[in-house]
């Protein structure tokens, strides 16, 4: 966990990852995951609890910032968001459960609602956050590749459930065009753009826009399920 003004946030262990862990806790251990199996869940061979380093722990405290799991005595344990979250059979269900555990973090949802759903682009990012957190631009500089790559990455949750209308463009710089939306899908092979009608065009250039492609294209195949099984129960 780091801080920033007023606000922590998990930067170790990313959301998909804190999924993982949870469904593994729910499907496997009863919701209960001793801490010698959430270190081995995180990469850490630990024969023994008092084998785990505090780099480590610190790393627990990421995965329960996502609101999925709560320390215990010599456990996490899965909560109930965690359960609705992973519900294998109502998709609509489930993204309210991710956006309630994600709206947890009080950056990123304060964040979500002041900049309309919007992730700026790396050259506005620091100001952005400067005017958000109330530090000052150094603070914000030594913050603002972790907090994007975090924005990236939660924002199409928040995004993505019934509560909320408001549309995610990530701003990209390029030849003519910054955070252009178009209306058509058309997308030439080999261009290295995501384009959608939805979340607009996403230039491919890192592996943090990669992750980002990943997790609209996760979204919109959830919300295509959740569709398609409305319209097969009228």
């Amino acid at each position: 966990m780091l801080e920033i003004g007023k606000y922590s946030y998990p930067n170790q262990v990313t959301f998909a990852e804190a999924l993982e862990i949870a469904k593994k806790a729910i499907t496997q251990f009863d919701g209960k995951m001793s801490n010698v199996a959430i270190a081995e869940a995180l990469g850490y061979k630990a024969p023994k609890a008092d084998a785990i380093s505090g780099y480590i722990f610190r790393k627990f405290d990421d995965v329960c910032a996502y609101g999925l799991m709560k320390r215990q005595r010599g456990y996490l344990r899965a909560v109930d968001i965690a359960v609705q979250a992973l519900d294998p059979y109502d998709a609509e269900k489930a993204r309210e459960g991710k956006a309630k555990a994600i709206s947890q973090i009080v950056i990123v949802k304060e964040a979500f609602t002041k900049w309309n759903g919007e992730v700026p682009t790396e050259t506005a990012f620091p100001s952005k956050l400067t005017d958000l957190t109330g530090v000052s631009w150094q603070e914000a500089q030594k913050h603002a590749e972790s907090l994007r790559k975090l924005f990236i990455e939660l924002f199409p949750y928040l995004e993505s459930t019934s509560q909320t209308t408001k549309q995610i463009v990530v701003h990209d710089q390029g030849v003519g065009r910054d955070g252009v939306t178009v209306e058509k899908v058309d997308t030439p092979i080999g261009s290295n753009e995501l384009r959608t009608e939805e979340y607009g065009i996403l230039k491919i250039k890192d592996e943090v826009s990669v992750d980002m492609a990943l997790t609209i294209l996760k979204s919109l195949k959830e919300k295509l399920q959740a569709t398609k099984k409305k319209e097969s129960q009228k």
